[in-house]
């Protein structure tokens, strides 16, 4: 299991990924989804090209429970361009160009040369509690051998990863959450797991904490989620089966 604090396989063990984020968020209930089917940004938001008054506007529509914040970044430089903050349920107005001759042309050119990216919550919209003492995402009782951590060798050098914890969990212990909170973020439809490839092919579960952190329960099981978004979850809750 991992444990990462974010500021802003079936093998004789399974691993189980808890990663803590200093970042508020929230998010939309997802219907069933298909075996391995791929994720995509619209199920966290909508963007959408419109025509109003002789002006091309680039709109984004909120589908998340929780705030995102959007990026515009260059392709060239990666310089930022612009960001935006869009709570749930609200759209806002990324862009809007007057007068252009061809709509086809612009928009080839603006993806051609604009990188758009976002990510849940805003540092602004948190309050961490550097005090809270989190509970083991386990069994009371039951002890585990730590397998890699703070900044591990192995996968945890980066910025998201640098202080997760992995816990090396026996074959269908389930995962308790180690913290109240929302769930905000269930993805469970994925059928294998390991290997670069399919480094966003991870099932896992998302809670959202009142100080507007949040863990992320990776590396489950396929349909190893005892929960759905939009529950609370109890400290010590069991909330899913590790692969």
């Amino acid at each position: 299991m991992k444990l990462i604090p974010h500021n802003p396989g079936i093998h004789k063990s399974a691993f189980f990924t808890l990663i803590g984020m200093f970042i508020c968020s929230l998010t939309s209930l997802q219907a069933q989804r298909k075996a391995d089917e791929p994720l995509s940004y619209t199920d966290d938001l909508e963007l959408e090209w419109q025509n109003v008054a002789d002006t091309l506007l680039l709109r984004a529509a909120s589908r998340s429970l929780i705030p995102v914040q959007i990026y515009f970044h260059g392709r060239i430089n990666g310089n930022q361009l612009n960001s935006f903050l869009l709570m749930p349920g609200d759209s806002l107005r990324l862009l809007a160009v007057p007068a252009v001759k061809s709509d086809t042309i612009f928009k080839k050119r603006f993806r051609d040369s604009v990188r758009v990216s976002y990510y849940f919550g805003h540092r602004s919209l948190i309050d961490p509690d550097l005090d809270h003492l989190y509970r083991l995402p386990f069994k009371r009782g039951k002890k585990y051998e730590v397998s890699q951590s703070f900044n591990g060798k192995s996968s945890h050098f980066s910025e998201k990863s640098k202080y997760a914890v992995d816990f090396q969990l026996d074959v269908g212990e389930p995962v308790y959450a180690a913290r109240s909170g929302m769930v905000f973020k269930v993805i469970d439809w994925f059928t294998k797991q390991g290997g670069e490839e399919l480094k966003y092919a991870a099932n896992k579960i998302v809670i959202r904490h009142d100080d507007g952190t949040m863990a992320s329960y990776v590396h489950l099981d396929y349909r190893g989620s005892f929960v759905k978004e939009g529950d609370w979850v109890e400290e010590g809750e069991k909330i899913g089966f590790p692969v």
